[in-house]
């Protein structure tokens, strides 16, 4: 793509020669940059049949037609090919409204968007009915033409949030360039050349999947700074100055001397970084986010009733996530998950876990915490627990999976190849722009989701893949790199050799019995990678008792846990370390209103996974404290790490909904019991 630096040679008169080292003093590109980006907007004038830039006595030259199509040049596409949704054009109008320097009226929105009169009416109706539910209003008056009204956060927060969705497609990143371009050609290059020197000179670590949304909310809030400005709270001032992030906003908008209150700017800028910067364990003023991720992670730990060995290097990985997603969330900054779907389609147990682990963040932002940010908190918890997997296992490649979207679809690919591949190392885990900064010596193949010009075996992925792709990947990975296990043999392969010993019936094609067996197989896959059970599966009838008996805590763990050691599904050991952890720990099994989840270790005397449960009549004090009056004691016996945790998820569901567990706590019997584990299920 050509380099938005190059907008400040198109802005020079036309027709005027200029040598390389001028160009060089210009655009800050090298001699070699600029000479492979000449060469790239020549080919794309050449195939538009625009006149090209021509080399005359050691001089450049090229005309105004040059600055005209700029943006034709750097997407290789023509406008006439760029249609903007109904969304991307509601929100380009609010966007020119809100940095617009002069009289807007219908038609410049006509003339902008490239629609009809009718078509822009029915757009701003739309818009405004959204708008008013955030108490903003899109005003017009014949003085003034049309303009924002409302609350400046708000109006910037929503900016945000069209901004976010906008940049996700070609053509909404058309519109965001040409809405800056209508005031200056160079701004957006400006705005990326000094964010980036910001980031570098204040030494901050930036999440590379937000920098582009980041940088068009800068350039349109730099330019609407220039007449609006609001103040933040005092208490929100003095913690935002204590930050690292607040000298590279000072930096930043020392290149923007026509703001209107830079104070007040350089501390919602301040903010801006945030929302992007990954977390710095040296920044004293972040400490209490550190203690927040610790907390969240024996949440995890409690209600999973799992144990993260490597607990330092886990606490740190969700520290570094935590801190921008603890500003997004607290200042309204949205975040597009687009794998969200994905996401709690194919982890919806880990999704429901996570979100509820999540309860100290939510207490600290006071917010509900939106699908989007519980999402990649709960692929960074999968791929843990995707680690912990005991394997005895020889290392045989070293692999490095690549997106250049960020880190955080990096890790989901991450944990969907270790589950495919455990005889291959997946410790290397980044972006494609730092490929190059990667020795070659440490790794030996490469898993990206993009195309990559290497001669490193290479292979490409979906950051979230179907049953079927799976599927393939491991045929083709085994038959590259002699990995051990079962080649699964790909439909056309199954079908070109059964076709010779059968006969089609008519209308029956090869097309439509591919079509049949790769549906079959899909469902086949789903079955055997959904091999959890269910709550209800684990807790029938023969594992539910009720009883009316007076007991202490240790006598009801002791009892719950009866029907385990009957089934021969652990032993006596077992049942002393469900008891002596909670001596140890603490009351850390009560889970939620009046349930508690007794657990230990599966090397503690487990032989099969299997759950059981108890319902006193009289509430048991757990370690003999008020504060831990028990009605409901479920006793885990788990294997690993993971099959019981969609029979957890559906518990923690049951626990979320306060009706259904008001009626699991009334019941008088077993059916009731297990009837109401099944409708939690499908919550």
């Amino acid at each position: 793509m050509i380099d938005d630096r190059m907008s400040y040679f198109i802005d020079l008169p036309a027709e005027v020669g200029y040598s390389i080292q001028e160009i060089k003093e210009i655009t800050g590109l090298n001699s070699d940059r600029i000479i492979d980006q000449l060469g790239m907007i020549n080919e794309w004038l050449m195939k538009f049949s625009y006149q090209q830039i021509y080399w005359e006595q050691d001089k450049i030259y090229f005309s105004k037609q040059l600055a005209d199509k700029w943006l034709e040049i750097q997407f290789g596409k023509k406008e006439t090919e760029i249609y903007y949704s109904e969304h991307e054009r509601q929100a380009l109008l609010y966007l020119l409204t809100m940095i617009s320097e002069e009289d807007l009226s219908v038609y410049h929105y006509q003339d902008f968007l490239q629609v009809s009169k009718n078509t822009i009416l029915a757009d701003i109706k739309k818009l405004r009915q959204e708008l008013s539910k955030k108490r903003i209003t899109l005003d017009y008056s014949r003085k003034d033409g049309f303009y924002l009204s409302g609350c400046e956060e708000q109006i910037r927060i929503q900016a945000h949030q069209m901004i976010a969705k906008t940049v996700l497609s070609v053509s909404g990143k058309w519109g965001l360039k040409k809405g800056l371009r209508k005031y200056s050609k160079t701004f957006e290059a400006s705005v990326r050349s000094y964010f980036f020197k910001a980031i570098k000179s204040s030494e901050l670590v930036i999440v590379p999947s937000r920098i582009e949304e980041t940088i068009y909310f800068m350039a349109y809030i730099l330019w609407r700074a220039k007449r609006y400005s609001f103040r933040l709270d005092y208490q929100t001032d003095i913690a935002l100055k204590e930050l690292n992030a607040f000298y590279g906003s000072q930096m930043f908008l020392a290149e923007f001397p026509e703001i209107l209150d830079l104070e007040n700017e350089q501390l919602y800028f301040t903010l801006i970084f945030m929302t992007i910067t990954q977390g710095e364990i040296r920044d004293t003023a972040l400490e209490f986010l550190l203690e927040c991720a610790s907390q969240i992670i024996h949440e995890m730990e409690r209600l999973a009733a799992i144990e993260f060995k490597s607990y330092r290097k886990l606490l740190l990985d969700l520290f570094y996530h935590l801190v921008p997603a603890f500003f997004r969330i607290n200042y309204h900054f949205s975040l597009s998950n687009v794998l969200i779907g994905e996401i709690k389609e194919q982890y919806g147990e880990m999704f429901t876990l996570t979100k509820k682990a999540l309860h100290p963040l939510e207490i600290l932002v006071d917010k509900s915490i939106p699908d989007e940010e519980i999402g990649f908190f709960t692929i960074l918890f999968g791929g843990e627990i995707g680690n912990q997997r005991e394997l005895n296992r020889v290392v045989r490649y070293k692999a490095l999976v690549l997106c250049p979207s960020g880190i955080s679809s990096s890790l989901i690919m991450q944990s969907e190849l270790k589950e495919l591949f455990p005889t291959i190392d997946f410790s290397l885990t980044t972006t494609v722009d730092q490929l190059e900064s990667i020795s070659e010596s440490d790794y030996d193949v490469i898993f990206s989701s993009v195309s990559l010009n290497t001669h490193k075996k290479t292979y490409l992925v979906n950051p979230i893949m179907s049953q079927l792709e799976k599927n393939g990947l491991i045929r083709k990975v085994q038959e590259d790199l002699l990995i051990p296990g079962i080649v699964v043999p790909s439909i056309d392969e199954i079908i070109d050799t059964l076709l010779p010993y059968i006969e089609l019936k008519k209308d029956v094609t090869k097309e439509k019995i591919y079509r049949i067996l790769n549906r079959k197989m899909i469902n086949k896959l789903k079955e055997k990678e959904d091999g959890k059970p269910m709550l209800s599966e684990l807790l029938t009838t023969d594992m539910i008792q009720l009883t009316d008996e007076k007991l202490n805590w240790e006598e009801a763990i002791t009892y719950a846990a009866q029907p385990l050691k009957q089934q021969r599904k652990i032993t006596e050991p077992y049942i002393e370390a469900m008891i002596q952890k909670v001596k140890d720990y603490g009351a850390f099994i009560h889970i939620g209103k009046g349930i508690a989840l007794p657990h230990a270790r599966p090397e503690d005397g487990v032989k099969e996974l299997g759950m059981s449960l108890l319902k006193v009549e009289e509430p048991v004090l757990l370690l003999d404290d008020p504060k831990h009056d028990i009605t409901i004691f479920i006793c885990l016996a788990a294997v690993d790490n993971e099959m019981h945790l969609k029979a957890l998820a559906s518990l923690t569901k049951i626990l979320s909904n306060k009706e259904n567990l008001e009626k699991l706590l009334a019941a008088k019997d077993q059916e009731t019991i297990i009837q109401l584990l099944m409708e939690g299920e499908s919550l």
